[in-house]
């Protein structure tokens, strides 16, 4: 039994994506799809790249519920180079070398 707990902990560790937060300004943006899926694609300046994200881009497609509000707002920080703070996961589920995007915040706000 204690062996049991011991892997599913070590599981549920493993699989578990981490959120993270990078602040920086819109460097560019793809709007890209693949199949039925649409994806974003963006950059933001000082981003790092690690783990799954070896191009240190972040990516997020429209199974998201703020798929189409992030879309937007990357668009207009993008062209107004207002800086952004972006919440992103460890995984790489939308594009397969970019960050998964879990959220963003435009402007003076604490986010």
């Amino acid at each position: 039994m204690k062996n049991l707990m011991c892997v599913l902990l070590f599981l549920l560790v493993t699989t578990t994506s981490f959120a993270a937060r990078q602040t920086g300004v819109v460097q560019g943006y793809v709007p890209y799809s693949d199949g039925d899926r649409e994806i974003l694609i963006f950059k933001i300046t000082n981003n790092v790249s690690e783990g799954c994200n070896a191009t240190g881009r972040f990516a997020i497609d429209n199974t998201s519920l703020r798929y189409k509000s992030t879309l937007s707002a990357i668009i207009a920080a993008f062209h107004s180079k207002e800086e952004i703070s972006v919440e992103y996961l460890s995984s790489c589920n939308a594009w397969v070398n970019s960050a998964d995007v879990n959220f963003i915040c435009v402007g003076d706000i604490n986010c």
